[in-house]
């Protein structure tokens, strides 16, 4: 009677260790505003918009709505022509991906610095920037 309450008790504490442990990792890292992730489930991704040639505003699906790319230099060619891909095996976007930029100058390569996840503000405020940027130019 002991020892299966023993095993009784031994499994009760075992299944509540897994189920702490499953439950953190339920919550994805660098939810946190500032914090930052090693990488982003492209199909979380509902939108992307370059903001300049070292940053990359992507709007989310679910969760913290906002993250923003850094990259490691500035990648000639990406705020001008907005449109880059990248190559993945596992859905993700991640830190040290390499990125590449579809128009001219065809061939620029960028790398992935920081994904971090920041608020609705500072959204916008690089958006209006992107604007800015675009109205100094014409």
């Amino acid at each position: 009677m002991t020892s299966r309450l023993m095993r009784g008790l031994l499994a009760h504490v075992l299944m509540g260790a897994v189920m702490i442990q499953g439950g953190a990792s339920v919550a994805a890292e660098g939810d946190d505003i500032g914090e930052t992730q090693m990488c982003v489930p492209l199909q979380q991704i509902s939108d992307r918009r370059v903001i300049d040639d070292r940053t990359i505003l992507l709007k989310m699906i679910v969760g913290p709505t906002y993250k923003r790319i850094d990259l490691a230099r500035d990648c000639r060619g990406l705020k001008a022509e907005g449109g880059f891909v990248s190559a993945t095996s596992i859905s993700k976007l991640c830190r040290q991906d390499i990125l590449r930029v579809t128009q001219e100058p065809i061939g620029s390569q960028c790398i992935i610095d920081r994904i971090v996840t920041i608020d609705e503000a500072e959204a916008k405020a690089l958006i209006e920037k992107r604007k800015n940027d675009r109205k100094n130019r014409e």
